[in-house]
């Protein structure tokens, strides 16, 4: 199955590393790493285990949010996005008027041109910067200085130091801001190459006005984890019905004010309620999925809350809630249940993978982007307008045309493993070394 890949893009990249050079590259993996949420982790660990196989004795390390996790879940050095968290406070007491306001102004702009002179530093011995996946195009949940700051400062400061920019199979996230969508914008045009994880993303950064009509479309990076990981995982059907549950916590701050944000996601664990209830009531049993062990810690304690008062306890029901911090934790947990219903888009991603049929409860048109992709489209639901009864109808239709539904899902998993194997044989054959 071939993809129309944009080669002709890298120019005189052609005629730099092959896969049988035998001299050492370096190359940095920019990702919203570090912070827990097991899908990025997944994502870095497909990407590396792709680079690894291809660039062997390649010298790599990340770019993260917070270096020691990351160090410690991949094994590999860590730089961080920035310094400033870890910076001292400087004392603001004691002056006034304009000397304050000058302070205060200083203050900030200090610590902004050390993360760029460090960027810039740790960057110039660095062939390549590959931007993963991860989401990272949006200012959902947070503004311009967040995400697209980040993003735009680490593509700038690679092309000042004289190494490629490559955004790989990015996904793009709801864009609010007008500084936003320029510093995204900005970042995406210092790439020699670029490519999104479905065609949802695509589109939306055309929207935020940028021309992606020639950058290719891949499937979702984590689609290319270590087979190792998912085959001695795959389990037969379990005697008694088990349901995969992902819970998470979702507000967006560019929406409602905080009052709707609340009442939104109380509305949701209601509903969420409501299913485990009637799946209780029929007889499966149900392991709760996380997919971010630091957001989703607190929607799974309000879930387990509201369900004891109204008398479901777990240990009564049969409920597993273990939570998982890491990557291979989360796949043997859901290798575990027959199928899958989340809003959590690697918990899904991960039961495909698992040739495990899925229902998105979605907060995203990724969601049902990927689950179009497998054959799966009709088993979607908008968040914000989650009905329980329709959910209920849709999870006896998948439960009963489960058997007809996974040679599908297997063929579409293989498809998409083949389709990131060309990408990866081109971002990572045509790197070229600096001199």
């Amino acid at each position: 199955m071939k993809h129309p890949l944009k080669e002709e893009r890298l120019g005189s990249d052609r005629a730099a590393l092959s896969l049988g050079d035998t001299r050492v590259s370096k190359l940095a993996f920019f990702g919203i790493f570090g912070i827990q949420n097991l899908g990025n982790e997944c994502t870095l660990q497909a990407i590396l285990h792709n680079a690894i196989t291809r660039l062997p004795g390649a010298e790599m390390y990340a770019i993260s949010f917070e270096p020691i996790d990351t160090s410690h879940r991949h094994h590999i050095p860590a730089v961080p996005v920035t310094y400033q968290n870890s910076e001292p406070r400087a004392r603001r007491g004691g002056f006034r008027g304009r000397l304050d306001k000058l302070v205060r102004i200083c203050l900030r702009v200090t610590p902004e041109l050390r993360d760029w002179y460090k960027a810039v530093k740790v960057l110039r011995t660095t062939d390549l910067v590959v931007m993963t996946g991860t989401g990272m195009l949006t200012d959902y949940m947070t503004t311009a200085s967040g995400f697209p700051y980040d993003v735009f400062r680490w593509a700038a400061a690679a092309r000042i130091a004289g190494c490629k920019v490559r955004f790989v199979g990015v996904g793009v996230g709801p864009i609010y801001g007008r500084i936003s969508r320029l510093l995204i914008r900005t970042a995406l045009s210092l790439a020699d190459y670029r490519s999104f994880r479905d065609e949802n993303s695509r589109n939306r950064i055309r929207e935020s006005g940028f021309d992606s009509g020639r950058d290719p479309v891949f499937p979702d990076l984590v689609f290319g984890l270590d087979p190792k990981l998912i085959a001695h995982r795959r389990n037969a059907s379990n005697q008694v019905r088990r349901v995969g549950l992902g819970v998470m916590f979702h507000h967006d701050i560019h929406l409602w004010n905080p009052h709707e944000q609340e009442k939104q996601n109380s509305a949701y664990l209601e509903k969420m309620c409501d299913f485990v209830i009637w799946l209780v009531e029929h007889n499966y049993q149900i392991r709760i999925l996380q997919g971010d062990a630091k957001h989703d810690e607190s929607a799974r304690a309000e879930l387990k809350n509201l369900l004891e008062k109204r008398g479901i306890h777990y240990k009564r029901a049969g409920i597993i809630d273990e939570g998982s911090s890491t990557v291979e934790n989360l796949i043997t947990q859901i290798a575990d249940v027959d199928i899958v219903v989340s809003p959590r888009f690697h918990n899904l991603l991960l039961g495909l993978m698992l040739n495990i049929p899925a229902i998105s409860i979605s907060y995203d048109p990724k969601n049902d982007c990927l689950l179009d992709g497998v054959g799966l489209g009709g088993f979607c639901q908008a968040l914000p307008a989650l009905r329980v009864d329709r959910l209920i109808e849709q999870f006896t239709e998948l439960e009963a045309r489960r058997n007809q539904v996974k040679p599908e899902i297997a063929k579409k998993v293989e498809q998409f493993r083949d389709l990131l194997d060309e990408q990866y044989d081109v971002i990572f054959r045509n790197i070229g070394l600096k001199s």
